[in-house]
């Protein structure tokens, strides 16, 4: 029971919630050239825009052109507001456009590459909140210090491996001094036999036969 309650509660107030908020539709986007073509439409009005150029840059000046065109009842008089925020940022920006002629303009200036959320609110017949995404782009570094840091760059390289080899050279043991020394053979000396010991008698002549007479 208490189950079934809080489920039917729960369904009351997320109904009341969305009745309260207003539409939120989905800006499409696509990029031709250097422009980024907004579009989207319902049964009582369309939106159609561009922004230039189609990626902006932080800290470069952008364009943002609007055109709100009715299918049926009186023509769009305005506002038109915008919304900009960084994505996972608490920061927005908020701009009214200019009415010039049949479109509506405002200048833009990111501060911080990255996307950003884009909501745009009208009321003709009724509340529109349309969102989008934008991709803004960091600021290129200029071409001299680009080819100073790529000269840099290589430079260390270069020196980094002249250390590295001198490392390895000196690191690499002398070859032995007496390595081109040739060592003369061993002599060795010969071994003498030992002297036989005789016998006096053996070594005697034998005595004269005429001598024993």
């Amino acid at each position: 029971m208490w189950r079934s309650t809080g489920a039917l509660i729960a369904c009351l107030l997320t109904t009341g919630a969305i009745a309260a908020t207003p539409g939120v539709d989905q800006l499409r986007t696509e990029r031709r050239g250097d422009v980024l073509e907004l579009r989207w439409a319902d049964a009582e009005e369309r939106l159609q825009g561009t922004l230039h150029p189609a990626l902006p840059r932080e800290g470069e000046p952008a364009m943002l052109s609007l055109h709100v065109g009715a299918f049926q009842g009186a023509e769009f008089t305005g506002p038109l507001t915008l919304t900009l925020h960084l994505k996972d940022s608490p920061s927005q920006l908020t701009r009214t456009l200019t009415h010039d002629g049949v479109n509506w303009h405002t200048p833009l200036e990111f501060d911080e590459p990255g996307l950003y959320e884009l909501e745009v609110r009208y009321q003709n017949t009724r509340l529109k909140v349309l969102t989008g995404h934008i991709t803004v782009a960091s600021t290129p570094l200029p071409r001299g210090l680009s080819w100073a840091l790529v000269i840099g760059g290589s430079g260390l390289v270069l020196a980094l491996g002249v250390r590295g080899a001198l490392r390895r050279l000196r690191g690499t043991p002398p070859p032995s001094a007496t390595s081109d020394v040739r060592v003369p053979p061993a002599i060795t000396p010969p071994v003498e036999a030992p002297s036989s010991t005789e016998a006096p008698g053996a070594t005697a002549p034998a005595p004269d036969a005429a001598s024993n007479r």
